[in-house]
């Protein structure tokens, strides 16, 4: 089949990435989520996978919210506040986990069916005999998992009774867990998969067209990879928007935003790796992809260092709500930004209203503003690295554009700074000197880029799509 036939016959579509993506396929745990969703209970399924993992997150001490001087003194901390944050969410694990268990939701396959597909596997035997005797079916390792999170919230509760967890028994706490998550056969496979047709799968026929435009089958599978994760951020984040909204307590969440902050370090990793060594990838992609790299990195790490610090501990509501409410705006911010940044770089006249109506003028406004600092960013960048003849005219060409093109978009106490900046770049001749101010200059422009990110949380408080 030729290129051009692949691309439009829907070959390499978010569907064909999902299905390269469930890496631990079963027909029992296939036809299990197919019941599941039948009858009406996916979203309860995927709140409790996302809760397992934002849990499995936060046991990773590289993804809480914790200061320097924590992490410096990480040995004689006291982690019970974050050891209740775990057993709320266990609870509302429980309790998601209840509503998949419900009467005729996920029901037990026929006996006879489940020897029909085990018989019918094209693959080595699973040798975990006595697990597979246990746990028959799905149903029965999630009849598992429930027993194993009341048996470890039980033991929570009498590490409560302690004046202090130090941090070697709360490393150990966290492999109690993750053992107990691998005992639960279905369970483990449910968490190794990395995306899922029912909850990812995209049906949005403009965002399908700027795929199929695509013409590099690796380049367009790694942009659908990249969306899936993106989209599926913005669903972990429905969560925390659902809890604000119904003014629910929130201290549990801090699990979610570990998730988010390990699997944004994923993307961004990934979106580096993928694209800017990519020859294939056009200069405007390129530039997309390391700047979404950049936001996902300094917007989670900001919110693990600034928005959520001693929240574990805090025990006045409105500060938590606060804080949780910016950190979720800010998070989704990025999110969408990223996913618009990235389908505009294929496509600079894709609406961005197709995907999320809610967003208004100002903050599409700041989106092009914190396009614009990248640019000018990457450029700068690129002469520091002889991309770019290190050239005053050029430069002061360049800084020109900006001005006439972006200046007026930035908050009127920064215009006296930049305008600093280009002045001593403009009067500089030593060499050495103009490479030292475009560093600062650099340095600058990504402050600002942060700060347009930061703004853009004021500036839409509607509900997100």
């Amino acid at each position: 089949m030729s290129r051009e036939k692949k691309i439009h016959s829907g070959e390499d579509s978010f569907a064909d990435v999902l299905h390269s993506e469930i890496i631990a396929g079963s027909e029992n745990l296939t036809a299990w989520i197919k019941q599941i969703q039948e009858q009406g209970a996916i979203e309860n399924l995927f709140e409790m996978e996302t809760w397992i993992k934002g849990i499995r997150s936060f046991f990773g001490i590289d993804h809480l919210p914790l200061t320097a001087v924590d992490r410096s003194e990480i040995v004689a901390r006291n982690f019970l506040p974050e050891m209740r944050v775990v057993r709320q969410a266990i609870l509302t694990c429980e309790s998601c986990a209840c509503e998949v268990m419900k009467p005729k939701v996920g029901e037990k396959l026929e006996f006879e069916e489940f020897l029909d597909i085990q018989m019918r596997k094209d693959r080595m035997a699973d040798f975990h005999i006595s697990r597979m005797v246990e746990q028959l079916t799905p149903a029965d390792s999630l009849a598992q998992l429930m027993v194993s999170l009341n048996d470890f919230r039980i033991a929570v509760d009498a590490y409560r009774e302690l004046d202090v967890m130090d941090y070697q028994l709360f490393l150990s706490m966290g492999r109690a867990f993750e053992r107990e998550l691998k005992n639960c056969r279905y369970i483990d496979m449910l968490m190794s998969q990395r995306f899922r047709l029912q909850y990812d799968l995209i049906e949005n026929k403009s965002l399908a067209n700027v795929l199929q435009s695509i013409q590099e089958d690796a380049v367009r599978r790694n942009i659908a990879l990249a969306l899936l994760y993106l989209f599926r951020f913005q669903k972990y984040l429905d969560l925390v928007h659902i809890a604000l909204d119904k003014d629910r307590p929130l201290k549990q969440f801090l699990v979610i935003f570990s998730l988010l902050h390990e699997e944004m370090g994923i993307l961004s990793d990934f979106l580096r790796a993928r694209f800017l060594r990519n020859r294939d990838a056009g200069n405007s992609l390129r530039n997309a992809a390391d700047l979404i790299a950049y936001s996902l990195k300094t917007d989670a790490q900001r919110v693990m260092e600034n928005e959520l610090i001693y929240i574990a501990r805090e025990t006045n509501p409105v500060p938590v709500y606060t804080r949780i409410e910016n950190s979720h705006g800010l998070l989704r911010n990025c999110c969408q930004s990223g996913i618009l940044t990235l389908i505009q770089s294929l496509d600079k006249d894709f609406d961005p209203a197709i995907l999320f109506p809610s967003r208004t003028d100002n903050l599409i406004s700041s989106e092009r503003l914190r396009q614009s600092l990248w640019d000018l960013r990457q450029w700068l960048t690129d002469v520091l690295s002889n991309k770019e003849d290190l050239d005053s005219n050029k430069i002061i060409e360049r800084l020109a554009l900006f001005k006439d093109a972006s200046l007026r978009s930035l908050m009127y106490r920064d215009w006296a700074e930049f305008e600093a900046f280009s002045d001593a770049l403009a009067i500089s001749t030593n060499f050495i000197e103009i490479r030292t101010h475009i560093r600062k200059f650099v340095g600058f422009l990504e402050m600002l880029i942060q700060e347009v990110s930061k703004r853009s949380i004021f500036q839409d408080k509607t509900p997100h799509t």
